[in-house]
């Protein structure tokens, strides 16, 4: 007794993927083809990391200051996330100031 193979049934997502798998080693054969380059630069990430920490600081004391003065609609746990938050944004900021620094020396002490 022989045992019949079993067919699946061709669904419209899977014709998709194999065209876009088609497209996508096509134009990896494709040796005109440009590759994709990032044109955010250090310097607009590390303003966007120090703005954001500025703001969730901003956040933060205010959120402080509705809290001492009695706001009803403001309670202790909304403050202590906003602050964390604050927290979390100036590690950030701080991170990617020491890692650029880090990178800047090894560059500089690179024998050439």
């Amino acid at each position: 007794m022989a045992i019949a193979p079993i067919s699946l049934p061709q669904a419209p997502m899977l014709d998709q993927l194999a065209k876009t798998e088609l497209t996508k080693t096509d134009k990896a054969n494709d040796a005109t083809q440009t590759p994709q380059v990032n044109t955010e630069d250090l310097a607009s990430s590390f303003g966007k990391a120090l703005s954001d920490a500025r703001e969730l600081d901003n956040k933060a004391t205010d959120a402080a200051e509705k809290f001492a003065a009695g706001d009803p609609s403001m309670g202790i746990h909304e403050v202590m996330i906003a602050t964390e938050k604050a927290n979390i944004a100036v590690r950030y900021a701080t991170t990617l100031k020491n890692k650029a620094l880090e990178a800047y020396r090894e560059l500089m002490n690179t024998q050439v």
